[in-house]
């Protein structure tokens, strides 16, 4: 079997090691290039299957990069990610293209399902590509297949002296049908493999051509059949593909001045269908490779038609639940102006904690979306580190206490404040803080610490906890979308699996990076780098 070989372009190396790490596990070769000129170097020197790239190469577009190979645009097999590329499904239809979309950050089991067909695809195109070359004289375009078995079947019937004559192909339900005939009101009848006996069944299931001298006797042959031959004699050659499996038959009769078929006549007819076996192999590929381009052209409306179904149910959903929740916050906030003390006074914490997590959980889900298609605009002002930690913690201030954890602060006052979106850093802070006290066990350790990158000239800010940790397989997994670690050390199913999408997302949209580093049993530090936003962009 093909080993099939995908080239995967895209200018974050993670993201071209984890992509070529998962399909390398599904058995596929693989080419990496971080951008548009070393793609093309590759496949100057490769034969690719596949290409699967985020569709933003700087130095050349995907449709200019086939074009410096010598491959044309539509048989490309192009998987696009990322979101921005869904724009341009309009232009694949005008164009007659298949493209397939894969969300970023991508899923392992809809990345697969989506390369397999994918793969499918490349290959009957790359088949019938093959085909076309090799039939170019018979494939004219103003003629239809049947129209060419047609004029092919009086052809070969000149050539051996016959009057009658018919090409019987087999279908998709696998029974006979007659697709060029003398006779053409039977043009279209049907013969069951399964059940019925005739000379064309014999020869299918044979795969040997057949002579009968004497029609009258052979009970394969209907009495209103032979009624309609001038004489007693029959030849029935099978139609091989080149795998040598009988696709067909070509029957004939009725040989012209009374005279009987012989060796000559099969010989002759069987060099004359292994002239129109790729012409037809050719057109059942085009039709199987047309029905396969329209189920996946629905696949991926319908695909598109539920991503955006489930966007806006759960735009629905968000929005419903901010208003009620909103009031229930206000209530308990002024429930805790009273005087309420003890058990009293630690359930009212408790509450109140509650609804701020599901509150950072609804502005995550909606946050995420946004940053994701680039409509959340950031609010730069310059602010104090030290504050923004601060306040972060104060919003944990219940849940360290009910968990008993020590948290420590190290703060580098030489980097005391620092221009950037301050609503988003906080909650990116929240977030990472939020993810350490719930992987923490009672009693632990967490310590936030914040310092000056010399190298990159941006802020460092890490936050440290001494839990379980995290294996390093999951280590980018973490911050993909909808994303949970959830293998035999650490289960926690009180997630979105949002809160580090978003922190990746809020930090990448200021140019900035995040990452864990983090070993089984030894606790995780959560590190991101944040550039120094300009003066010109205070809002």
């Amino acid at each position: 079997m093909k080993k099939h070989t995908i080239l995967i372009v895209d200018t974050q190396q993670d993201v071209v090691n984890s992509l070529a790490g998962v399909l390398k596990e599904e058995g596929y070769y693989t080419l990496t290039a971080s951008g548009g000129r070393e793609a093309l170097e590759k496949l100057k020197r490769n034969t690719v299957d596949i290409i699967i790239s985020n569709g933003a190469m700087r130095e050349l577009s995907t449709k200019e990069l086939l074009g410096k190979v010598g491959r044309t645009y539509s048989h490309s097999r192009i998987i696009l990610a990322g979101q921005e590329e869904a724009s341009r499904k309009q232009l694949a239809d005008d164009e007659n293209e298949i493209y397939w979309f894969v969300a970023s950050p991508w899923e392992r089991n809809h990345l697969l399902f989506t390369v397999r067909n994918a793969i499918k695809y490349a290959d009957l195109l790359s088949k019938n590509e093959a085909l076309l070359e090799t039939v170019s004289v018979l494939a004219a375009k103003d003629i239809s297949l049947d129209d060419k078995l047609q004029k092919f079947l009086t052809i070969s019937l000149e050539q051996i002296n016959a009057e009658r004559g018919s090409i019987m192909l087999r279908d998709k339900q696998d029974d006979l049908v007659v697709k060029a005939a003398t006779n053409k009101k039977i043009i279209g009848e049907k013969r069951c493999l399964k059940n019925e006996e005739s000379v064309s069944v014999w020869v299918v299931k044979n795969g040997k051509h057949l002579f009968v001298e004497r029609c009258k006797e052979d009970s394969r042959f209907k009495p209103s059949e032979v009624d309609l031959y001038k004489t007693d004699n029959f030849l029935c050659v099978p139609i091989r593909n080149e795998r040598n499996a009988t696709i067909g038959v070509f029957n004939v009769t009725d040989k012209k001045e009374g005279g009987l078929f012989t060796g000559a006549d099969e010989k002759t007819l069987s060099a004359f269908i292994s002239r129109i076996v790729i012409l037809i192999e050719n057109a059942q590929l085009k039709e199987e490779l047309e029905e396969e381009k329209s189920r996946l052209k629905r696949r991926n409306k319908d695909l598109l038609a539920l991503e955006q179904m489930r966007e806006d149910l759960v735009n629905m959903i968000v929005h419903d639940l901010k208003n009620p929740l909103g009031e229930i916050m206000a209530n308990l906030d002024l429930l805790g102006y009273g005087d309420i003390g003890g058990q009293d006074r630690e359930c009212l914490d408790t509450a109140i904690q509650g609804s701020e997590s599901l509150l950072r959980m609804i502005l995550n889900l909606l946050d995420v979306r946004r940053l994701e298609d680039g409509k959340l605009r950031l609010h730069y002002e310059e602010f104090n580190v030290n504050d923004v930690i601060g306040d972060a913690v104060e919003k944990h201030k219940t849940l360290i206490k009910q968990k008993e954890i020590e948290l420590k602060m190290v703060i580098d006052e030489t980097v005391s404040t620092w221009i950037a979106d301050r609503s988003l850093i906080e909650r990116v802070l929240i977030n990472l803080l939020s993810n350490a006290i719930g992987y923490s066990h009672r009693g632990g350790e967490i310590v936030i610490a914040s310092g000056f990158n010399e190298e990159g000239k941006q802020l460092k800010i890490e936050v440290k906890d001494n839990g379980k940790g995290i294996a390093k397989k999951f280590h980018r997994k973490i911050f993909n979308k909808f994303s949970q670690v959830d293998d035999d050390h650490s289960k926690r199913k009180n997630s979105t699996g949002l809160g580090l999408a978003f922190c990746m997302l809020a930090i990448e949209a200021h140019q900035g990076k995040i990452w864990v580093e983090s070993e089984e049993g030894k606790g995780s530090r959560f590190i991101f780098l944040l550039p120094l936003g300009s003066t010109n962009n205070l809002s």
